[in-house]
């Protein structure tokens, strides 16, 4: 434990020399281990108080379920419905190419989970508030709510039902109640509100929570709780999943979503198909019109004139004339679809409505161009679901849209000039075969011209009622782009998770005494291993005195004393003499420390009985001139000391005291306390005295005051042959430590040793280390029967000693 005699004595010849500081020793795995299990029972609780309160966490915690559903997105191909081979390409514009980004952004936008609250009528929901927890009533409960008037619904309303006795209230505060009756109306400063419930469903004990919360917030918790994900990216499957407290509502919500998509996305494609219907029942209208008209007019003309029959010789001329006015009734129709179409795209209010495809035009780079457009629109519209007309996208769809508008327009005007032309061409040839039948009566050319305009509005609606009907078909056939591979499923429970709450409640539990133990090692400044000294001075370790639980006991060396702590002071006494060597007659050893308080009375009085119960005649020189002690604790009171001789009151041969009951052990007192210490003791008559004791004595021990507070001690050092410098376990700050070595490096007090006093062997402060220091104890205590006096070690007081601080 201590330095051996060959280190001491190499330590006094070589003290000269300025020796490096040994760097820190590192813990080994043993000593880390022994660090830590020292604090067990500070892990025993730290980890039970934090499984405790997992438990109760868990106790109270609601259970959550997952629910899930995976649904296949399809490409617009895919999902168009078995009439599309019955309408032209040029009336089906719409295809799509799937992105499933957007898809995802689609289902989860707060339109379509609104939508999904409305249907499942989520904005209500209901609970049932035990003593423990809170349940959800979902489904299965006869205790609803509904508006029977609501003037804002984006205000949240809410009522508590309890049950006293034999009725149900509704509570307003800790103890504020109003009786209610099952169909009562309670009422709101924005709406009045219906409840229902069956009395024999509310229990005594338990409240009864009826909530509303307006459709965009009940939609926003289920978007923040809703995940989407793509399986992998070579697949269109969508993976959907929701927790819910309720496993039922959670499938319900998932179901109600595919099926809302589905229909968004049939509204969505039937767009085009419904512009279409719309444009031609508007047609049809005028049409009718029309030819109610004009055979009116006919049925007119028949009552009045009869219809008059054209002649053979004129059978001929007629028949060209009849291909000319198919020609010509050709024009007219494509000239008023030309004109229908320039009046819907110069009309302001339809800038964003889709164009009918002109269908009797055959025209190549017109089609194409409507296409394009209806193709922008539907971009546009599906844009505008995620962001603004303001955005910059927005507005580059509606800069093409307009370029692609005035094209359209442009082509039709160069259409109608053609169509003008031909038409005139046909107006010439038609006069000219008109000219050939003037012999004809005006009467039957009047009946032919009616004929003739019966026949153009005729087919114009014919052919508009075709369209018609391909239209409806093409309706009726469009499907959803997406199909549930399974309906919705609930799994196992996810929240909370009872075996990752154990293990991280386990895990804190006991990291929190770890971070206690590290942060006492960071913040403790006090010396406390034995390693704190060898680290930072070179001075040897001459000793270890072990901690003394007596407070009253000054002298804990006797004759017969086998103790530890007097085994420790013989061992001193060896050291010692290795120190002062073998040469020096009547050696003067000085005992000093850094500050008050460590110990330097208790190991010097020891120190001395120790050499005197071994034959030498030892005196005590009680030299802390400004604090004396000694005296004191032996009961010399107003006893004359060295101050009385310093002032030549007494003679030097007076001042030796024998201390009673201990052989060879004397004390020479401070005597009264002087105002100057250190000029006293820099007085010649100090050099004489020692002299005298020198002749009387074998060994002279000076307590004196602490070196790091005054200078007495290194002004009495001149005298002396050695010097014990004391530091107490968990008293002494380390920085201290690095003066010592200054005085030993420096040759300021002559022959240091360092003599550690007050040391706990085991427990947690353990001088020697952790794990070392409590076998080291062990030792002591019941192998060799070291111990102080006749207490019995029970085994209560061994499991105490482990964590003695």
């Amino acid at each position: 434990m201590t330095s051996t005699p060959q280190q001491l004595h190499s330590g006094s010849q070589n003290k000269n020399v300025l020796q490096d500081v040994a760097p820190p020793a590192k813990l080994s795995g043993k000593e880390i281990v022994y660090k830590y299990i020292v604090f067990l029972p500070l892990f025993i609780v730290s980890v039970g108080i934090a499984l405790t309160v997992a438990y109760i966490n868990l106790r109270y915690k609601v259970p959550i379920y997952s629910s899930s559903i995976s649904l296949l997105i399809k490409d617009d191909k895919s999902s168009r419905g078995g009439g599309e081979d019955l309408i032209s390409e040029n009336l089906t514009t719409y295809k799509k190419k799937t992105n499933l980004a957007n898809e995802i952004e689609m289902i989860k936008s707060n339109s379509m989970l609104s939508r999904v609250v409305r249907i499942l009528n989520l904005n209500w929901q209901y609970y049932n508030e035990g003593n423990i927890k809170r349940i959800e009533l979902y489904g299965n409960t006869s205790i609803h709510a509904n508006w029977v008037e609501l003037k804002d619904s984006s205000i949240g309303a809410g009522i508590i039902l309890v049950r006293k006795r034999e009725s149900v209230y509704i509570q307003f505060g800790p103890n504020r109640y109003k009786k209610i009756f099952s169909g009562d109306i309670v009422e709101y400063p924005f709406g009045k509100m219906r409840v229902f419930f069956d009395p024999n469903e509310i229990q005594k004990d338990n409240k009864y929570i009826i909530s509303y919360q307006p459709t965009a917030n009940v939609a926003g918790g289920i978007a923040g709780g809703l995940q989407i994900r793509q399986l992998s990216k070579e697949t269109s499957i969508l993976s959907l999943s929701i927790n819910m407290e309720v496993p039922q509502k959670g499938r319900d919500i998932l179901n109600t979503l595919v099926n809302v998509y589905n229909d968004v996305n049939v509204e969505d494609k039937n767009k085009i198909v419904d512009n279409t219907i719309r444009f031609i029942d508007e047609r049809l209208t005028v049409l009718t019109g029309e030819l109610g008209k004009i055979e009116d007019e006919l049925q007119g003309f028949k009552q009045q004139n009869g219809v008059v029959p054209l002649e053979e010789q004129s059978k001929l001329e007629f028949t060209k004339s009849d291909v000319l006015k198919e020609k010509m009734v050709a024009l007219d129709v494509k000239s008023e679809v030309i004109k229908e179409i320039r009046e819907y795209l110069s009309n302001p209010r339809k800038k964003y409505e889709l164009v009918v495809t002109p269908f009797d035009i055959t025209d190549v780079a017109l089609t194409a161009l409507v296409t394009q457009y209806n193709t922008l629109q539907l971009k546009r519209v599906e844009l505008l679901k995620t962001t603004t007309p303001d955005n910059h996208l927005a507005k580059n769809l509606d800069s093409q849209l307009e370029k692609l508008r005035i094209n359209i327009l442009e082509d039709l005007s160069n259409i109608s000039k053609n169509s003008i032309a031909l038409n005139k061409a046909y107006q010439d040839q038609s006069e000219e075969q008109l000219s050939k039948l003037r012999i004809i009566p005006e009467r039957e050319r009047t009946y032919l011209e009616i004929m003739r305009q019966e026949g153009i509005k005729e087919k114009e609606y014919l052919f508009l009622l075709q369209k018609r009907e391909e239209s409806e078909i093409t309706r009726a056939s469009t499907i959803g782009n997406s199909i549930p591979i399974d309906p919705a499923v609930s799994g196992g429970q996810v929240s909370p998770d009872v075996a990752g709450t154990y293990r991280s409640s386990f895990v804190v539990g006991f990291l929190i005494p770890i971070i206690f133990i590290y942060l006492i090692d960071l913040l403790n400044d006090k010396i406390i291993v034995r390693n704190d000294i060898a680290r930072v001075t070179v001075a040897p370790i001459i000793g270890e005195v072990a901690h003394h639980s007596s407070q009253n006991r000054v002298l804990v060396v006797s004759n017969k004393d086998r103790s530890v702590l007097a085994e420790q002071f013989r061992i001193l006494r060896t050291n010692v003499s290795f120190l002062l060597g073998a040469n020096i007659k009547s050696p003067v050893l000085l005992v000093t420390s850094s500050i008050a308080g460590e110990g330097k009375t208790f190991c010097s009085m020891n120190l001395a009985a120790v050499w005197g119960i071994a034959g030498k005649k030892t005196v005590i020189l009680e030299l802390d001139l400004r604090k004396p002690k000694i005296a004191k604790s032996l009961g010399l009171i107003n006893v004359k000391g060295i101050t009385h001789f310093m002032l030549g009151q007494v003679p030097a041969e007076s001042i030796p005291i024998p201390i009673p009951n201990t052989e060879n052990l004397y004390i020479v007192p401070a005597g009264i306390i002087p105002p100057n210490p250190s000029e006293m003791i820099m007085d010649p008559r100090m050099g004489e005295f020692m002299a005298y004791l020198k002749t009387q004595f074998d060994l002279i021990i000076i307590d004196s005051a602490p070196v790091g507070l005054v200078s007495d001690s290194k002004i009495i050092a001149q005298l002396c042959d050695a010097t014990i410098y004391i530091v107490r376990q968990r008293f002494t700050v380390k920085k201290q430590l690095p003066f010592i070595n200054e005085l030993y490096t420096q040759n300021l007090l002559p022959n240091i040793g360092i003599l550690v006093n007050d040391v706990k062997i085991g427990g947690i402060n353990s001088y020697y280390g952790y794990g070392y220091g409590y076998g080291y104890g062990y030792s002591y205590n019941y192998n060799y029967n070291y111990r102080y006096g006749s207490e019995r070690i029970t085994l209560w007081t061994k499991i105490k000693s482990l964590f003695k601080i």
